[in-house]
């Protein structure tokens, strides 16, 4: 005689818990990959495209203006309205971003290079002060950036990762945006295109 109890029928019941231990491992396999998946997207989401990188064509569309504090105490705030009539190229940058580490020397020679035809300026995007500053250093730049530890202007940029470029006219409209590390060559040729400055 067995202790397998039995429906009406006469078919056998399985015992309490029967079938979990399969379909337990099957909802940790999936939250396993769920979880894993969020995280490469996070890391790319943070870091942006470290080889080559993602040209939009922004057809022109009105700059989302900004002033901001400058990262550097006791300098003016930085203010996009302020630097209306010349063509501006905006950084979006951290401290603990890599590609931003590479690419800022490049933009700092090109920023020299070029004068005031061209006027660059930065955003340290949800950083903190002093990593940054220290950033600046390191790499040698010396334009204004502004200091956003909350990334308010990079969300109104809509900004995915760092670092990312904005490329706007002199009379305040997107060209084009660009994320990931720009080479310097690369740079220069934007500029050249898109405002006939070289």
């Amino acid at each position: 005689m067995t202790n397998e109890a039995t429906t009406s029928d006469g078919e056998v019941m399985p015992e309490p818990g029967a079938g979990r231990p399969r379909r337990n491992r099957r909802i940790l396999w999936v939250s396993v990959a769920v979880i894993a998946t969020a995280a490469v997207s996070g890391l790319a989401l943070t870091q942006g495209p470290t080889i080559g990188s993602r040209q939009v064509d922004r057809g022109g569309q009105v700059a989302a203006t900004f002033t901001v504090e400058n990262l550097r105490p006791g300098q003016p705030p930085v203010s996009l309205q302020a630097l209306r009539g010349k063509p501006v190229v905006v950084n979006f940058w951290a401290s603990w971003c890599g590609p931003c580490r590479r690419e800022m020397p490049a933009f700092e020679a090109t920023h020299e290079s070029l004068g005031d035809r061209v006027t660059f300026v930065g955003i340290d995007n949800k950083d903190f002060r002093d990593s940054a500053l220290e950033f600046l250093n390191k790499t040698g730049v010396r334009y204004a950036s502004g200091f956003d530890p909350n990334g308010n202007v990079a969300g109104r940029y809509g900004v995915l990762g760092l670092p990312a470029t904005f490329f706007i006219s002199a009379d305040g409209r997107v060209l084009e945006s660009t994320t990931g590390e720009i080479h310097q060559d690369d740079l220069k040729a934007t500029i050249s295109r898109l405002y006939g400055v070289s």
